[in-house]
């Protein structure tokens, strides 16, 4: 079972800290990118959001001071 255990692990190891034995040593022929780079700036969909954000955070203004004028002129009559 020592045996085993021993041979099984030196296994383990072998494989896990092996290089790479089949790999390509060619580079492949250039093509298009599946993958192509992230831009450091805004992205479109991180701009409409933060556009989102702002509109809602207007409209929410709008109807907070809306609903505050009418209730201070309900108290006033």
């Amino acid at each position: 079972m020592a045996r085993v255990t021993a041979f099984v692990t030196v296994l383990v190891f072998g494989v896990l800290f092996a290089g790479p034995a089949w790999a390509q040593t060619t580079t492949p022929p250039p093509g298009p990118s599946l993958n192509p780079p992230q831009n450091q700036s805004l992205g479109d969909d991180a701009r409409q959001r933060v556009i989102i954000f702002v509109v809602v955070v207007v409209l929410f203004a709008i109807v907070w001071y809306g609903r505050r004028v009418r209730k201070k002129r309900q108290k006033a009559s």
